[in-house]
């Protein structure tokens, strides 16, 4: 078995940790709690018959003036930048949020996923689909376990890169 370190990033309040929970413990809830610094889940996953630990760094979320310390970044093996469908904040300038975690990561590819898709009707998420100007992976809502463990499997599929 290999270990990878993956980080989950994006704005505060867009479901990163919503999102591990539900992938690691089967778990959701309403309530809200910020993280703070980061904070380490792991959960092992089988990928073309390889196993792979999942070491899932969930990075506090920020505000576009704030920085993440860079030490968070060192060493992981992929990343998914999380977005809000909802809080258009959370996706504009999405393109330079990406080049930032690509410049602190080291990474060439990050796995982009639009989170909280039940807040949304298709027709909302396709136009706000056409206004983002990088590709989108995945739309998940990890409050109806929508598209979770699919995210999740591209990250480790990055992690073999």
């Amino acid at each position: 078995m290999i270990a990878k370190k993956v980080l989950l990033v994006g704005n505060f309040g867009v479901g990163k940790t919503s999102l591990i929970r539900r992938f690691v413990l089967s778990e959701f809830s309403e309530d809200y709690i910020s993280t703070i610094g980061v904070r380490v889940s792991s959960k092992i996953v089988k990928f073309n018959k390889e196993e792979i630990k999942l070491l899932i760094w969930d990075v506090a979320g920020t505000n576009d003036d704030e920085k993440v310390p860079k030490a968070y970044f060192l060493g992981a093996s992929a990343a998914m930048y999380v977005f809000d469908v909802s809080r258009e904040e959370t996706y504009l300038n999405l393109k330079n949020k990406v080049e930032v975690v690509k410049e602190l990561s080291g990474l060439k590819n990050i796995t982009v996923v639009g989170n909280k898709k039940d807040l949304l009707n298709s027709d909302e998420i396709n136009h706000i689909l056409k206004t983002i100007s990088i590709s989108v992976d995945l739309i998940t809502s990890a409050k109806e376990d929508e598209n979770v463990e699919d995210a999740f499997t591209i990250l480790a599929k990055q992690t073999l890169k």
